[in-house]
């Protein structure tokens, strides 16, 4: 059974979807980083770019946002729709116009924008700007499938979109016709909204996690959620019973964190590591870059007990369901490379291929296996609508700037040793430097045993006082006679 449990009682929101106990999706929304997927703007066109079919718009973010030809209204309800035709002809530098964010900013990426304004229910999507109709393949009578397809050509405007769901399928034609009407209502009072503003402005803004929760709900038939926060209680309570779903929900009162309570903290925290380990004694390792994620996957502990090959295949579909589980979890999109286990058979390589995509079906965003490399590497890509988990819990090393690695002792040593080496030939008859322990260690020789080569090298007695943390590092503070250097480098601080 699907369990959800809600930590929305603190400014960070946090949504744990849980299934037999496993955590199988986690979203994490801090305050200062709080998707604004679904948010709609009145933005304002800042640089049409005619090369690529494109234009900035400034939507009231730190980075203007990205808007491609395809997704601006007068494109699609036009018969220029061949691809052809220049963004020129449709937006103009300066012009106001109707924004909605549908990948949130990511690095040094703004977002990606739309002008075909959507709003979602249960049974029925809404998109302002486009000619179409769609149907749930899901329905599982064809017949009622046809039948609403043509009561949504009916009923909808030329400049419209809408999409019937499956939850739609029973339901009368009068039901249909309230639900499109309040969403018409909707989009009318923003542009009304709109008329009265100064671009840029916020129009629309989403409720994320209680978005979130209601999605996962209205995707399954039954569950139990648990919430720590009792206004969204009754918000969802009343969702439940509004929409005749069979999920429990509780709210939990209690001063213990409700992840805690619930076992979900220690996942949580595991995500946070590079190295996930497999039920068999195999492990993955995550490597996250700006343009792709790389997994590697190794055996590990595990030796199996028949021929080389079945193990190595053994390990690598318990990595193919983990890689599915974990990019999910980690919210990892864009290019995704798998570097399994080398593997012989091309009929075990298909395998692999054929589990990634069973898995897939699992997730929400849209996944494509493009297949193996030459090399072995499985190729494939998850859709980017928000950051990542990394991204949104953690910043750069101040240290090492996000490489993961920082300067060797010896190589920040060898740099000073350069540095006072250019000062040989003053007159002056001592330095002092603030460094770091190990920097220290390397310039001057085990038991400062190249002191004394080092200070006839340079024409200078060396004071050195320290430097307290990990970073290898160093700082010239002056130059002068033994004496004044002595002094000064002896107050406050502790000499070496």
């Amino acid at each position: 059974m699907k369990k959800m449990i809600a930590n929305l009682a603190s400014r960070e929101k946090r949504v744990a979807v849980l299934e037999n106990g496993v955590l199988r999706k986690l979203e994490i929304m801090p305050p200062q980083k709080r998707s604004t997927v679904g948010n709609i703007y009145l933005g304002k066109v800042t640089k049409v770019l005619p090369g690529m079919d494109a234009a900035f718009i400034d939507y009231g973010a730190e980075k203007n946002g990205f808007l491609h030809r395809d997704e601006i209204p007068s494109f699609q309800l036009t018969k220029k729709s061949d691809g052809k035709a220049s963004i020129g002809q449709f937006v103009r530098q300066g012009e106001k116009l109707l924004v909605q964010v549908t990948r949130d900013e990511t690095g040094t990426k703004g977002a990606k924008l739309t002008g075909l304004i959507e709003f979602s229910t249960e049974s029925l999507v809404y998109i302002h700007g486009i000619d179409y109709v769609g149907v749930s393949k899901k329905f599982k009578n064809e017949d009622l499938q046809k039948r609403w397809r043509e009561t949504a050509m009916q009923h909808k405007n030329p400049d419209e979109g809408l999409i019937v769901r499956t939850s739609m399928e029973n339901e009368s034609e009068s039901v249909f016709l309230d639900r499109l009407t309040g969403l018409r209502e909707l989009h009318k009072g923003l542009e009304v909204k709109a008329a009265s503003l100064k671009a840029p402005s916020l129009l629309y803004e989403r409720d994320a996690y209680l978005d979130m929760i209601i999605s996962e709900m209205s995707g399954t038939a039954n569950g139990e959620l648990a919430i720590d926060d009792f206004e969204a209680y009754r918000e969802l309570k009343k969702w439940i019973q509004e929409n005749r779903k069979e999920w429990e929900i509780s709210h939990v009162s209690g001063t213990k964190n409700i992840f805690s309570e619930w076992n979900v903290e220690a996942q949580v925290e595991k995500m946070a590591k590079k190295i996930v380990w497999l039920d068999n004694g195999g492990y993955l390792i995550f490597e996250e870059t700006e343009a792709f994620t790389v997994i590697d996957v190794n055996s590990g502990k595990f030796t199996g007990k028949v021929a080389k090959e079945a193990t190595l295949f053994a390990v690598n579909q318990a990595a193919a369901k983990e890689v599915a589980r974990q990019l999910r979890l980690r919210n990892i999109s864009g290019i995704i490379l798998i570097d399994f286990i080398n593997m012989d058979q091309s009929r075990h390589k298909q395998e692999i291929i054929e589990i990634v995509k069973k898995e897939a079906v699992r997730d929400e965003k849209r996944i494509q296996v493009i297949g193996f490399t030459e090399l072995g590497i499985l190729q494939m890509t998850r859709k980017r609508t928000s950051p990542s988990l990394s991204e949104m819990t953690t910043v750069s090393c101040p240290v090492c700037s996000g490489s993961g690695k920082i300067e060797s002792p010896e190589t920040v040593a060898f740099r000073l040793e350069r540095e006072l080496l250019e000062h040989r030939k003053t007159d002056d008859e001592a330095v002092w430097v603030e460094v770091s322990k190990a920097v220290a260690d390397v310039l001057l020789g085990e038991k400062e045993s190249y002191r004394p080569a080092l200070e006839e090298l340079i024409a200078k007695k060396i004071f050195l006082s320290f430097i307290p943390g990990l970073t290898n590092a160093y700082s010239i503070k002056r130059f002068g006679s033994i004496q004044e250097i002595g002094r000064a480098s002896s107050e406050g601080r502790e000499l070496l």
